[in-house]
């Protein structure tokens, strides 16, 4: 499945429409007019919005809508959207915006993946998508950290980024305008699939087939001067087993149950974003010992994972208990091929049964109702949770937060007022355990 069917999969979706008339609305053209004062700016959002939609920045090919950034003056008669930021938020409006400053670069990213929701909103023009209201006002105050503070120094020595997927790609993308030092590993078993190009901002299809954790470590690691990556090809509790517990897990896995399993494993700091498709972001965050929710708590078990793992094991041709395994061993990579007899062992063994699930619906070789629920998300949904993830790590490093639960809606501003203070489950199947507050209090009081 290539970065396009992923798109029109997601696409078709949320509209409940098929995908090749799914696939036929993505084939937009936005043409991105700057008159050079921001240029770097418009390059940021090129790469946000041409993994979804086509880009040109010639007025001569033929384009749906024309993005004029700063001061600029548009170029043509085409329907336009205005944007431009300075020192205290970003614009977003049908008719010119009225900003003109700098701003700290994380704030203009943030500023830059709004300007590509509301781009995308407009250019794809469907009601049933949700929408970007226009004008759209970011206000960076509401991200709850002071610009002055993104100028300090931030040791990322004993932390751990678990999953190199699209999340991990905006954790940093955001660093790029850090001052990041230290060491920073990042752990992930999986190999880089053929749509995962779609949204990992730092890849291409030239990395398909490659450990993800190796190909975002070499392709990142020349944006940062100061911080030295690392990788770890496997999953989290086998680099705990070699490493022992992390003092700081960052974590940008896409599965409920992947994230208990790190929880398991009591890392001294997490932080943790996810996406629901294309609707929403999450961030937690919390430090050990800890009295309020855990990722346990925040992802407990849910009867939607039964019927999406019974959907996987259904339509690959294995047991329910052979999929809670996550990865594909030999011997269920044989009874694979058995039902699907056009698929090969040896392509398949250390696979997510998720990756292979996905693939084969894609290729609609798979047909069912659960398969939207391993869908991945448009780019500029990911970097978002990546960037918040980011911002959520500052805030901790300077105590500057004092609730560990955050819902951000991609479309829409961000809303510091929404943020929460979970409190733990009474019955979560982690920190419930007395015996957990003790190995807390001896690990990392």
């Amino acid at each position: 499945m290539n970065p396009a069917q992923e798109n029109a999969m997601m696409l078709a979706s949320i509209l409940g429409i098929d995908e090749g008339e799914a696939a036929s609305r993505l084939e937009k053209t936005i043409l991105i007019t700057t008159n050079g004062l921001v240029n770097g700016w418009a390059r940021e959002i090129q790469e946000l919005l041409q993994r979804t939609v086509r880009i040109t920045l010639d007025s001569r090919v033929p384009a749906n809508l024309e993005l004029v950034l700063g001061q600029a003056t548009p170029q043509t008669s085409l329907p336009c959207l205005y944007a431009a930021y300075d020192e205290r938020g970003v614009t977003v409006a049908a008719n010119f915006a009225k900003r003109f400053g700098h701003a700290h670069p994380l704030f203009a990213y943030i500023g830059a993946i709004a300007v590509a929701a509301a781009s995308l909103s407009t250019v794809i023009g469907e009601t049933s998508l949700p929408s970007a209201p226009l004008p759209l006002e970011i206000n960076f105050n509401e991200v709850g950290v002071p610009a002055e503070f993104l100028n300090q120094e931030f040791d990322l020595s004993g932390a751990v980024l678990i999953g190199a997927g699209a999340v991990a790609h905006g954790f940093l993308r955001a660093c790029r305008f850090l001052n990041m030092t230290g060491e920073l590993t990042i752990v992930d078993p999986k190999k880089v699939g053929a749509g995962n190009p779609n949204r990992c901002l730092f890849l291409d299809e030239s990395d398909v087939g490659q450990d993800k954790a190796l190909a975002l470590r070499a392709r990142a690691q020349s944006d940062f001067q100061n911080l030295r990556l690392t990788s770890f090809v496997g999953e989290y509790r086998e680099f705990v087993k070699q490493h022992g517990p992390s003092s700081t897990a960052i974590v940008t896995v896409d599965s409920r149950r992947a994230r208990r399993k790190i929880q398991s494993e009591l890392p001294g700091r997490v932080f943790d974003a996810s996406t629901t498709d294309i609707q929403a972001v999450v961030i937690h965050s919390h430090r050990q010992p800890n009295p309020y929710a855990c990722l346990s708590c925040i992802y407990k078990h849910i009867p939607d994972e039964i019927a999406r793992e019974r959907s996987i094991a259904d339509g690959l041709g294995v047991d329910l208990q052979t999929v809670k395994e996550a990865f594909i061993s030999e011997d269920a990579a044989a009874r694979i091929c058995r039902s699907h007899p056009g698929l090969r062992p040896e392509g398949l063994v250390g696979m997510a049964y998720d990756s292979l699930f996905k693939q084969l619906c894609g290729e609609h070789a798979l047909r069912t109702p659960e398969g939207k629920q391993v869908l991945a998300p448009f780019a500029f949904v990911s970097m978002l949770a990546g960037v918040l993830l980011a911002c959520e790590f500052v805030r901790s490093e300077g105590d500057l937060a004092n609730t560990n639960y955050w819902t951000v809606d991609p479309w829409r501003a961000p809303i510091a007022r929404l943020r929460r203070l979970r409190p733990r489950l009474v019955d979560c199947e982690f920190c419930s355990k007395p015996s957990v507050d003790r190995a807390a209090l001896e690990l990392w009081s």
